[in-house]
């Protein structure tokens, strides 16, 4: 049974590591507009799979927040990027292997939060 999560957690590891390997060699800006969108439904699904639902609620309005400011895409559409981050989520269990992962995926979102927060405030201000 351990040796079963053993390599289930080596596939995990993969399947993430192999689009970030992938996006790192893409030069275009399309790669990187991907890349950001990519990004942002998987910091959603962690959201969902390690927080409580009120912290997953929280997390998913300041999400649509950053998206709307452009923070996430900047020059696109906020309703496609919506369409496109709805479309890249990915298995919860591709993302956090265990749940003690949760811990250190939630003080990432935590320092995320807090710095899309001033982003947000300060595009308020102008």
């Amino acid at each position: 049974m351990k040796a079963h999560f053993e390599i289930g957690a080596v596939v995990a590891a993969c399947v993430i590591a192999v689009p970030m390997t992938a996006n790192a060699q893409s030069t275009g800006s399309l790669g990187s507009m991907v890349s950001s969108e990519q990004q942002e439904a998987d910091y959603r699904v962690v959201a969902a799979r390690c927080g409580t639902p009120a912290y997953e609620k929280a997390f998913f309005k300041q999400s649509k927040a950053a998206v709307a400011a452009g923070l996430v895409s900047k020059g696109r559409d906020p309703a496609e990027v919506e369409k496109t981050i709805t479309a890249l989520r990915r298995s919860p269990f591709v993302l956090v292997a265990a749940p003690a992962d949760c811990p250190e995926q939630l003080k990432m979102l935590a320092e995320l939060r807090n710095s899309r927060s001033i982003l947000l405030k300060s595009r308020r201000l102008q």
